[in-house]
């Protein structure tokens, strides 16, 4: 798959297109998605998911908006579907003023887009002035998809931002269709968790995530191997209080791993206690002793999807 960020050049191949911000590719994008491919084959068309960044609400409506997964997540998981183009549009308020010609224009001539596939909804332009009508009149062939429904209630990244503020991940990953994991760049950390008989490995998620500060039981996956861990998500108030999140990793059965990739996927399963402040280290020790022991005693179901490793 080729990631095509920031300032776009023109594409010479036809695409077929669906455009949306796709954060968590949860099972209502993996529908429109699965048509997009299915319906790109017939037609002998490339595959190109078109997002943006920074999420339109943060430009229009100035709203501090998390993210479900980051933006190597979201790579991982449309490459291994099979994806041709992931299309990052760099989301300013000079785009946001697009007219929905000028939109339209900028999807033919620019992104060579031939085939849209999107959910019944969409709509695009300056205002959001423009629809599925609209651009039926253009001659664009596209195909509208129904919005998937779980528990008859409809699929939406809003409902699954909620949950990760509440930590309910497990919930989370019934809605995804998959485990909730983030794939995060490897990064040194000061060695503290070796000196209290407590080794970490320090992910960063490079992104504002939703998910809920605390301690989860969980798996890293490293070389295609599971191993089931304790993971702290948060700024670490007790030792360090840190300015932006990390995700602290400290494997609860025997490994071997010689080296660590750049990258390592970290998925969360079990939500346990919020992060605190204790008033000592030994306070802290004493709880994370207590932590690693309920987490080795939890089984979980399955093994994480393809997908995402």
């Amino acid at each position: 798959m080729k990631t095509v960020l920031g300032n776009i050049e023109s594409i010479d191949e036809p695409l077929a297109c669906s455009i949306g911000n796709f954060d968590g590719i949860h099972t209502g994008h993996l529908k429109v998605l699965k048509i997009l491919k299915s319906e790109a084959e017939k037609r002998g068309l490339k595959t190109a998911v078109i997002t943006f960044y920074p999420h339109p609400r943060k430009v229009l409506k100035r709203e501090n908006l998390c993210r479900i997964i980051n933006l190597k997540t979201k790579e991982d998981i449309l490459k291994n579907l099979g994806i041709d183009y992931l299309i990052v549009i760099d989301f300013s308020p000079e785009f946001a003023s697009k007219t929905k010609d000028e939109f339209i224009e900028f999807l033919k001539e620019k992104l060579n887009c031939r085939l849209l596939v999107v959910g019944e909804d969409w709509r695009f332009g300056k205002n959001r002035e423009g629809d599925i009508q609209y651009l039926r009149k253009t001659g664009i062939n596209v195909i509208p998809v129904e919005k998937e429904k779980l528990d008859g209630e409809k699929i939406s990244s809003s409902q699954i931002r909620k949950l990760l503020k509440e930590g309910k991940v497990e919930e989370v990953s019934k809605i995804l269709g998959r485990p909730y994991c983030i794939k995060g760049k490897t990064v040194k950390g000061k060695g503290l968790g070796r000196q209290i008989g407590f080794p970490t490995i320090n992910v960063d998620p490079q992104e504002e995530l939703c998910l809920r500060f605390g301690v989860y039981a969980g798996r890293i996956i490293i070389d295609g191997r599971q191993y089931k861990a304790a993971i702290n998500f948060g700024k670490k108030p007790t030792v360090e209080n840190l300015k932006r999140p990390i995700i602290e990793v400290h494997i609860v059965e025997p490994f071997s791993i010689k080296k660590l990739p750049e990258y390592i996927t970290v998925c969360f399963d079990r939500f346990i206690r919020d992060e605190k402040k204790f008033n000592s280290l030994e306070e802290l020790i004493f709880q994370i002793k207590k932590d690693v022991e309920l987490i080795k005693r939890i089984e979980f179901g399955g093994k994480v999807d393809e997908q995402i490793t």
